[in-house]
Parts: C-alpha cells; sequence; structure tokens
C-alpha cells in the first residue's frame, strides 16, 4: 500500500505542468520613456496608475538623451518611482567598460530608485558566449561604478537565444507583447519587469509609449553605505491574466527629433532628411550593404532616430 501511494505520488509530480515563467512578486503598473515621448506630464502620469518610470539617458558612447534630466526631473516631483537605461552599441567587452563608465557619469548626480539597466543592441555578429561577455563587462563596470546592481532589458527572444547562464543572477526586464505572459528562456526562472505594449496610451503622453509590469525586484540596491531602500513603496497591483488596457488619450502627435550625434563608432542615428543613399556615401558603403547590415526588408524606409550600423 505504501509502495502504491509512493508510485501515486511520483506519477502525479512527473505529470503536473511545469510551472509557468511569472512575475518575481507583485506587480504595479510602469512606463518607459525617451525624446520619442516629447514633453511628458507626469502628474497625470501618475493620476492614470503609473507607479514606476525607466528614462532613456544614453545610447552607444556619446549620444544623452535630450530628454532625460527633464524626465527625471518630472518623475521624481510627481513622486514616482524611476530610473535609467543605456543603449549599448559595444560589440568588444572594452567598449561596453567604456559605455557602462558613459552611462554612470551621466547618471551619477540622481538619487534614482530603480537599478540601473542596460539594453545590448542585437545588430552585432557576435556568438552567444561573446554577446554574454559583452554584457557581463558592461553590467559589472556599472555596478563598480555606481554601487547599485544593474538589471537587463531584451526581447523574449534575445534572453532565450542571445544570452548564456551566465546572466542569469541579473534581474531580467523581457519584452514581449501580445502574449498573455512572456516565454520562458531556461536561464531565468521569474521576470522583474515585462514590456507588454510598444503600443500603449497613458493619460499625459502625447502618443504611443511603452507599457510595462515591473517588480519590487527592479528597485535598486542601496549603495554599500547605506542601510534602507526607497522611503516608500507603491501599492502593488496584481498581475493580470491578459494584457492591460491603459488609460487612453487623444490621437498621437509628432515625435520630436533627437540632437543629432553618432552613437558608436560603427553606427549612425538617422536625422531629418537623411536618406539611405546619403548616409551609404557619408560612410563609404552601399544601400544594399546597410540594407543587410541592419535587416531593412525596404531600403526607401528609415526614420528619424534609427540606429544604422555601417560596418
Amino acid at each position: 500500500m505504501r509502495r502504491s501511494i509512493a508510485a501515486l505520488l511520483t506519477l502525479a509530480l512527473l505529470c503536473a505542468p511545469a510551472l509557468a515563467f511569472g512575475p518575481a512578486g507583485e506587480t504595479v503598473h510602469g512606463v518607459d520613456v525617451s525624446v520619442y515621448q516629447g514633453n511628458v506630464d507626469f502628474a497625470r502620469v501618475a493620476q492614470a496608475g503609473v507607479r514606476m518610470v525607466y528614462i532613456r539617458s544614453t545610447l552607444g558612447f556619446s549620444y544623452v538623451d535630450p530628454t532625460h534630466e527633464r524626465n527625471a526631473d518630472g518623475a521624481k516631483a510627481a513622486g514616482l518611482e524611476f530610473g535609467f537605461y543605456h543603449f549599448c552599441t559595444a560589440s568588444t567587452t572594452d567598449e561596453a567598460a567604456r559605455q557602462a563608465r558613459f552611462f554612470a557619469q551621466t547618471i551619477a548626480r540622481y538619487d534614482y530608485d530603480l537599478k540601473p539597466v542596460m539594453e545590448l543592441s542585437p545588430a552585432r555578429k557576435l556568438s552567444r558566449t561573446e554577446t554574454t561577455d559583452v554584457a557581463l563587462a558592461f553590467l559589472r563596470e556599472v555596478e563598480r561604478l555606481t554601487g547599485r546592481e544593474p538589471a537587463i532589458y531584451c526581447s523574449a527572444s534575445t534572453a532565450r537565444d542571445d544570452y548564456d547562464s551566465r546572466l542569469a543572477p541579473y534581474s531580467l526586464w523581457v519584452a514581449q507583447y501580445g502574449a498573455r505572459e512572456p516565454e520562458e528562456n531556461g536561464t531565468w526562472p521569474t521576470w522583474a519587469g515585462w514590456q507588454y505594449s510598444e503600443r500603449g496610451r497613458v493619460d499625459g503622453v502625447e502618443g504611443n509609449i511603452d507599457l510595462d509590469l515591473f517588480t519590487a525586484e527592479m528597485r535598486a540596491q542601496p549603495e554599500p553605505t547605506q542601510s534602507a531602500g526607497p522611503t516608500s513603496a507603491p501599492t502593488p497591483s496584481p498581475a493580470p491574466t491578459a494584457t492591460p488596457a491603459p488609460t487612453t488619450t487623444g490621437a498621437p502627435t509628432a515625435y520630436p527629433t533627437p540632437t543629432a550625434a553618432p552613437c558608436a563608432a560603427n553606427a549612425y542615428v538617422v536625422q531629418p532628411g537623411d536618406t539611405l543613399t546619403a548616409i551609404a556615401q557619408m560612410f563609404d558603403t552601399t544601400v544594399a550593404a546597410l540594407a543587410e547590415r541592419n535587416g531593412l526588408a525596404d531600403p526607401s524606409v528609415i526614420y528619424v532616430g534609427q540606429i544604422l550600423y555601417y560596418r
């Protein structure tokens, strides 16, 4: 009888469904912003139910988002928890460390609430091991300089295919749209953040905005000399069973133009009036080569703020 019960329990465990790839804890609503959202009214954003905001601060080796200071000041004044992310274009560990220093220096004057985040550009021809090496070099340098544990932003497919288990100790903010939950990736057991829409609408923002759910795991670790975290925490809301519906506003307006600046040694930020032909001539390459390098299905279609790699 005991052997029969044991056998049934074993069978039940073997047949039990695997746990879904879910959040690391209870979730709150969040957004992430950059120059493309224009002048955000964070007081109205907060009234719409948003509690956490990620702000793009830097890109590549030298590009500073022209709205990052205004966004940080506005989020703080509205009582929102905020943090910064960097779009990393590095292809080597040395480049990654340089960009990490640029990022850390840019955000140093802020007392931010959320972990500094790395978004690594997928437009690089590196192996999984090399990609993880680059990511680790950036993350470790950011942690060394800021004293705060960083986190990773990436798509669900990047988490699955491009990163190995060495990145598992870092919190994951995953992007996947049109799904009831992000797909599993084999490295992270849970997600700390989920960007579930790139076309959301929130009161206080003209046009589309990325919508996120964040857990407490995205909160920044305190400096080594500190003992307390943020003085207050937002009331968490339960994770949705389906894609949440944001508060809506009117029709979107045109996005503002980013400040002209090269973003990396081998990348270019598209400016108003640019064509692929002109960019190809600028960097002594061809339209066909640019289209292939950047995965452009229609070489006649590029947009302001787009990052193009020319070698």
